[in-house]
């Protein structure tokens, strides 16, 4: 197989999620993307590329929670609306919102080593030390 730069794996790990899809879009054998997943400077692009993603997703949701709310308002106000579909779209937003409210939570608790790490230990990972 050919060497792959960390960059391009990372990207595609982004992109298609994973080690599998990675390998193929890469060309990189799935040993050396599970190695390089193993390697903590590797490790620590990769939970920070996750958590950005994360991260942006939230922020667009977050600008959309206003409407959805509005939205539910105006079918809960809505008394032409059946009450079974009033109480559907109210349950179909907190759910989702709960989940992902979940997820993030447990991203940002896998990051916290991360945050941890001196400035030191970031350069000397940087610079392959």
């Amino acid at each position: 197989m050919k060497k792959v730069s960390d960059e391009a794996i990372l990207a595609a790990l982004m992109k298609y999620g994973t080690i599998k899809e990675a390998s193929a879009a890469t060309g990189a054998s799935v040993r050396t993307i599970y190695d390089r997943m193993h390697d903590r400077p590797f490790k620590v692009m990769y939970e920070a590329a996750r958590a950005d993603a994360i991260r942006e997703a939230a922020s667009s949701l977050n600008g959309r929670i206003k409407k959805a709310v509005e939205t539910i308002e105006n079918i809960m106000d809505d008394g032409e609306a059946p009450a079974a579909i009033r109480l559907q779209a109210a349950n179909t937003i907190l759910a989702n919102v709960e989940k992902f409210a979940g997820r993030l939570s447990e991203v940002e608790a896998e990051m916290r080593p991360v945050k941890e790490l001196s400035l030191s230990e970031m350069l000397s990972m940087e610079l392959g030390d």
